[in-house]
């Protein structure tokens, strides 16, 4: 057997050393899923060297054995015991405490062809060091790798094992993916780096041979040129020598005539600056009397600035006095309305005093006349109580005996009166009660009508008082709105003040600008007249050498010409280069200069002449003379004039042209696509007269004037904060007296209430009242009828005691005796209270007159205050209004004064403008007379300079200049004005005269014998034109040749040059030749390699599908092929598998079905594994997706295959497989000691059962 056994110790789910196996030819590893079938598989990986991540793990530590042991409990319920617990600890050889593996190792007995046993194992710790023993040595891996090797166990192409899931894998490959599959088995894998460096080594030679051979042709080609260029270059030599002598001769043309020209211009400046005299004096003459007419305008115009801060300061005196008057104002109306107020609280108060008073005094008589009523009842009770009856003794004993003795007479009627007595004082105590209840409400109410008439008075006061007050706020408000609104006007009026005034001050500046801009452009026409006059060769600016076509295009060719609309045309360059010195030395500014020989034009493009409706070239919408093209078309190119900004995005971003396109309002698309806002500023100056400006000027002094006219009227804001002041007093008066009316309503209301809830209890004591006066006088009635019972039985005992005592009956004594003493009590009690009354009620009016009189007394000295504080404060108006009214005065004083300074100065200012146009006069025509001069001083310096000029060019060119006298040595190569130029002569102060300028001539006298008589008579433009053309010719033609006068010297070089590239070539060819075999010995290598395996593959998958497929209803079986994409370079291309089950059509692998898929795989993993196959192959579930028919053919095929010399090992769980094996595998788990745990079952001794 080739496989042994497998022995683990704590791998993965394995606790402990365990032994699995022996294996047969055809074993089955069957058992529940998550026993640890697949750790099987992992650790037959792991002792064959396969890389954990291909374990189902990330790190090699993570296969060391994890688990813990389970407790178990006895069958019947009982705890194990320690030495039970010892024995069933016992197992494995180490790491027997749970949970705590260092260490996990996994051992391979293989068993070769010649009976020979190979232990493999491999060991791993939890810190992830890995170990390899081979035969119970360590050894490297490289060693390790190599035994496996040997018995043809390739780890990298895992040609021994199918895990679970690859089957699937393998059914969905690309051919790219199954193209490498098939290099690792056949090894031409391990040549495919080899392979890339040999091809990009001959790529290299190859590129360099081309090169080299580039290279040499280009220097075959260099010597036959440089061959041919030899004779051009002595023909050019000759054409270069005429063209010096002309040159010559046109030098010696220009300076003959030079110097003709500057003896003129000296004999006419002597002759003009004879008339200079006269001219000065009458200029010094104009200039002193503008002097003095301008001092005298300074003075002027100080004395009417000093006046004008005199006013200024008059009126912010006046100003600053307004805001205090109307202060003053707003104190002395508030004092008087405190004043008001106090007189009209006085009023009220002062008859609440005499409401007081007046109830007081009642109150007062009534307590006199109820002490005089008392006194005189008690007087009266003494006196009756002097005639009453009085017993002696002996009379009061016999009295008591007959009373006793009578009181046993009537006993049911005695009874019967006690019992109605006691009503009797129930019912008079009830309707005393109800009487006095009665006539406690009675007061109140007569009170609470007096409360309620005080307190109606008081809110009509307070009600009268609040609209004082909001119709004093609603003033308040309406005089804050009004100066709101007046300000508002003022602040309209100012800012429509302040927008007119920035439009005149701009229209001012832009004056200033424009009348500079025409300045400008005055001066620039000048100038450029003075060198069209000197120089023949200028032919003006740009905009006035063209004009457009219409009127509609005059904005779009302004923007088109941009920087070159005030560029200077000139013939020539020299031209150009002369006037720009000219211009430098007079310092007349700047100009750009367009020679028309130099300038360069690019082509104009043709299609755009017709290219969209609405554009047109910019060159064909203006006119211009035919000798100024070449500037023209410089300027404008090939930009577009376009009608609309449609037309132009069309041209530049629909149809893309990389062209300026510029619309007729002035916007401009440019080449790049950026688009801006165009519009050109030329000729749009304004001339501007005098008469103009000075209407600015006054219309800009109005404005001030207005301005500061609404600054004095507007509102300050002092006596805004006085009037914010006072709405906020007022406002805060009046919560205060709204808050004191709706309390003051409240106690009405309340008042009200109550005085309703008295008239109700009124009205509900009164039957009550009348109720206990009936049942009072029925028990009285009853009583005065059983008195009379009782009185007669008495009457017959009494009658000798009455007629001793003189009295008609006992009664009668009885009655007068207790009705005395009665009547005297209640008498007193009755004017005790109303004393009592009359005594609180007056002292509580005293205190209320008293309070009211003290309050009359505050509002007199308020009021006093008030009145004292309006007489100083109308004495303080008085005052501020008398220096208001005188400093108005002053001011109109001051205003007259200023408006009499203002005369004056517009009198002066006459003066200094008649002075001026007199200076002005004078100062133009002397200045004509000095640019006349300045202009031939101007030509004898620029005839100098273009003398200068020559001379250097001859010595820079080496040109030999035929001379009389001196040497061109002497002229500086580098420009100095102040020595080629001599000084300005200063003019001759007392004759005012000037001299023409002295020029360096170097000490230099040329030979002109050269010239004939008609050169030196003829200084026409023509004749110089003649000069040009022929040299231009001759330049002409000299730059058509462009020879190569290096060309014999060259030749050489490049012979010498070509000899040794021929030898680099021939080195690059044999280079080439060499790594294009050693390329092709690689490729034929790997091809060899690659097409033995995939022939091999090719020709064994149709035997394994039709083997694997085949059945009753399909004896065939199905068809299985491969394709190669590049039969040339195979492993470079990709490999299609075809697989057609039994009785179907063709169809691609995606459009099988998953059992179709996983059978196709199967056979192409087979037929793969027939080539050079491993001893044993061991095989992961890969029947998952089968069913049981598909399953019981694979079984067949592994059945039929598995031999001495080829193992299979299947996981699987499908019954009609693993029953077909020689050996079974059972693996389950143990969870007393949470581990996995196998079971071998030999089937062989059950096959002829």
């Amino acid at each position: 057997m080739p496989l042994v056994r497998i022995e683990l110790c704590n791998f993965k789910s394995y606790r402990g050393h365990q032994i699995i196996g022996p294996f047969k030819h055809f074993t089955s590893v069957i058992g529940p899923n998550g026993a640890g079938k697949s750790n099987l598989m992992d650790a037959i990986s792991f002792v064959l060297g396969v890389k954990s991540a291909q374990l189902r793990s990330s790190q090699l530590k993570d296969l060391v054995y994890r688990g813990r042991r389970l407790a178990r409990a006895r069958v019947d319920g009982s705890e194990p015991t320690q030495e039970q617990e010892g024995e069933e600890g016992s197992d494995g050889d180490e790491d027997r405490r749970e949970g705590s593996a260092k260490k996990a190792w996994v051992l391979a007995v293989y068993e070769d062809a010649d009976k020979k046993e190979w232990l493999f194992q491999r060991a791993i710790s939890i810190t992830g060091a890995s170990e390899y023993r081979l035969n119970d040595h360590v050894v490297t891996y490289a060693a390790y790798n190599a035994a496996l090797v040997s018995h043809n166990v390739l780890v990298k192409a895992k040609n021994f094992l199918v895990f679970q899931g690859d089957v699937e894998a393998v059914a969905s490959q690309s051919p790219r993916e199954l193209t490498r599959l098939i290099e690792q088995i056949s090894g031409s894998l391990e040549l495919a780096t080899e392979y890339d460096k040999a091809r990009e080594a001959q790529e290299r030679a190859t590129e360099n041979a081309t090169f080299n051979f580039t290279k040499r042709r280009g220097i075959t080609g260099e010597i036959r040129q440089y061959k041919e260029q030899k004779g051009e270059a002595e023909r050019f030599e000759g054409l270069c020598r005429e063209r010096d002598e002309l040159i010559l001769r046109r030098i010696l043309y220009k300076l003959f005539h030079i110097e003709k020209a500057l003896e003129a211009n000296a004999r006419d400046i002597q002759t003009k600056s004879k008339a200079l005299a006269g001219l000065r004096r009458e200029q010094r003459v104009n200039d002193e009397a503008l002097e003095i007419a301008r001092a005298e305008q300074a003075k002027v115009r100080a004395a009417l600035v000093k006046e004008e801060k005199k006013v200024k300061k008059a009126e912010k005196a006046i100003e600053s006095k307004e805001p205090e008057l109307v202060a003053t104002d707003e104190k002395i109306r508030h004092s008087a309305r405190k004043v008001q107020n106090a007189k009209n609280l006085h009023e009220q108060v002062a008859k609440d005093e005499e409401r007081q008073r007046a109830k007081l005094e009642g109150l007062r008589r009534d307590l006199q006349l109820v002490q005089r009523a008392a006194d005189e009842a008690a007087e009266a009770h003494r006196r009756a109580s002097q005639y009453n009856t009085s017993l002696s003794e002996e009379s009061l004993a016999e009295y008591r005996s007959l009373k006793a003795a009578a009181s046993m007479l009537a006993v049911e009627e005695r009874q019967s009166l006690e019992t109605l007595a006691r009503e009797e004082k129930t019912s008079l105590r009830t309707l005393d009660q109800l009487k006095s209840k009665v006539e406690e409400l009675n007061t109140r109410r007569n009170k609470l009508s007096d409360d309620a008439t005080s307190q109606g008075g008081k809110k009509d006061e307070l009600e009268q008082k609040l609209a004082s007050l909001q119709a004093e706020l609603a003033h308040a408000k309406q005089e804050y709105e009004n100066q709101q609104s007046e300000r508002t006007r003022i602040n309209r009026l100012e800012t429509e003040a302040n927008e007119k005034l920035a439009d005149v001050y701009q229209r001012l500046l832009q004056a200033g600008v424009d009348r500079t801009e025409s300045e400008r452009e005055a001066k620039l026409k000048e100038t450029l007249a003075s060198l069209q006059r000197i120089f023949p060769g200028v032919r003006g600016r740009v905009v006035d050498l063209c004009k457009p076509t219409q009127r509609k295009y005059e904005m779009a060719v302004s923007v088109i010409l941009g920087r070159n609309i005030d560029a200077v045309v000139v013939d020539e360059e020299k031209t150009a280069i002369d006037c720009i010195e000219y211009l430098r030395t007079q310092r007349a500014g700047q100009a750009t200069f367009l020679p028309l020989d130099t300038i360069s034009v690019k082509p104009i493009n043709d299609k755009y002449r017709s290219f969209a409706k609405g554009a047109r070239l910019a060159v064909d919408v203006i006119q211009y003379e035919p000798a100024v093209e070449r500037a023209m078309l410089h300027a404008c190119g090939n930009a577009l004039v376009c009608d609309s900004m449609e037309v132009a995005k069309y041209v530049c971003w629909e149809k893309g042209q990389e062209v300026k396109a510029v619309t007729l309002e002035g916007t401009i698309i440019h080449k790049s696509g950026l688009m801006t806002g165009g519009r050109s500023t030329h000729g749009s100056g304004k001339k501007w007269e005098e008469k103009d400006v000075q209407g600015l000027i006054r219309l800009r002094d109005n404005l001030k004037a207005q301005l500061q006219e609404l600054n004095r009227s507007k509102p300050r804001g002092k006596a805004d904060e006085n009037i914010i002041g006072e709405i906020t007093r007022l406002e805060s008066a009046i919560t205060l007296v709204k808050d004191d009316l709706n309390a003051l309503k409240l106690r009405y209301s309340g008042t009200k209430d109550e005085l309703k809830h008295i008239e109700r209890e009124l009205r509900r004591l009164s039957p009550e009242l009348k109720k206990a006066e009936n049942a009072h006088s029925t028990l009285t009635s009853r009583i005065a009828a059983l008195q009379d019972v009782i009185g007669e039985a008495e009457d017959g005992i009494f009658t000798s005691f009455c007629a001793k005592i003189g009295v008609r009956n006992v009664r009668e004594y009885e009655e007068r005796q207790l009705k005395v003493a009665e009547e005297e009590s209640q008498a007193r009690m009755r004017y005790d209270q109303q004393i009592a009354r009359l005594t609180h009620q007056a002292q509580f009016e005293q205190e209320q007159l008293q309070l009211t009189q003290a309050r009359l007394a505050n509002l007199r000295k308020t009021q006093e205050e008030e009145e004292a504080k309006v007489t100083e404060l109308e004495k303080e108006k008085r005052r501020i209004q008398e220096e208001i009214a005188e400093a108005q005065e002053a001011l109109e004083h001051l205003r007259e004064g200023l408006n009499e300074f203002s005369n004056t100065q517009e009198e002066k200012n006459k003066a200094v403008e008649q002075a001026k146009k007199a200076h002005a006069r004078s100062a133009k025509v002397l200045d004509q007379a000095l640019k006349e001069i300045g202009m031939k001083n101007d030509e004898i310096e620029k005839l100098a300079l273009e003398r200068s000029a020559l001379y250097r060019k001859c010595r820079l060119e080496d040109i030999r200049l035929p001379l009389l006298k001196g040497n061109l040595k002497h002229v500086p190569m580098e420009e100095n004005l102040r020595e080629e130029v001599a000084m300005d002569v200063d003019e001759d102060e007392e004759e005012g005269t000037q001299r023409p300028k002295q020029v360096q001539d170097y000490g230099i006298e040329v030979d002109f014998d050269a010239l004939d008589d008609e050169e030196r008579e003829d200084n026409s433009p023509e004749m110089l034109a003649s000069f040009d053309a022929s040299v231009s010719k001759l330049s002409s033609e000299i730059e058509r040749m462009a020879p190569n006068l290096k060309a014999i010297e060259r030749l050489d070089d490049v012979e010498a040059k070509l000899a040794e590239t021929e030898k680099e070539a021939e080195k690059a060819r044999k280079d080439s030749k060499s790594a294009r075999d050693q390329f092709n010995d690689v490729k034929r290598r790997r091809y060899e390699l690659f097409t033995k395996a995939y022939n091999h593959i090719a020709d064994r998958i149709d035997l394994v599908y039709k083997e694997l497929t085949k059945g009753k209803s399909a004896p065939m079986g199905g068809v299985a092929y491969l394709s190669l994409e590049d039969s040339e370079e195979p492993y470079a291309a990709g490999i299609k598998y075809h697989a057609m089950p039994p009785m179907k059509r063709f169809r691609d692998m995606e459009q099988l079905s998953g059992g179709e898929k996983t059978v196709a795989a199967l056979a192409l993993l087979f037929a793969i594994h027939s080539y050079q196959p491993a001893p044993f192959f061991v095989l992961d579930e890969v029947d998952a997706a089968l069913d049981n028919t598909n399953v019981a053919k694979v079984a067949n095929y592994i059945r039929s295959h598995a031999s001495d010399a080829f193992q299979f090992i299947v996981i699987s769980l499908k019954g009609s497989l693993y029953e077909r094996g020689h050996s079974l595998v059972g693996i389950y788990r143990d969870q007393d000691v949470n581990s996995s745990r196998t079971l071998t079952l030999d089937l062989t001794q059950y096959d002829e059962q």
